[in-house]
């Protein structure tokens, strides 16, 4: 019984960080998401430009749509 519970709390435990990573966003200069609702329509927006500088508008869903921006290199 005690086994079952222990692996019961780990495959929980699994999923909600599963969940977690899956909604964390940009990580780095030149990357966004676009946030989807069930029907595919954005509802979000989060991004870190070229710059540095960052942006995030509306509610942030595990469905998502990512990519990266074309950031010109420093000289």
């Amino acid at each position: 019984m005690r086994r079952k519970l222990v692996l019961a709390i780990g495959a929980a435990t699994a999923l909600v960080v599963g969940a977690a990573l899956a909604a964390v966003g940009p990580t780095g200069p030149g990357q966004f998401y676009y946030y989807l609702d069930d029907s595919g329509a954005v509802v979000g927006y989060q991004a870190i430009h070229c710059d540095g500088s960052k942006e995030a508008w509306g509610k942030f869903t595990r469905n998502y749509a990512d990519g990266y921006f074309i950031c010109d290199p420093d000289f």
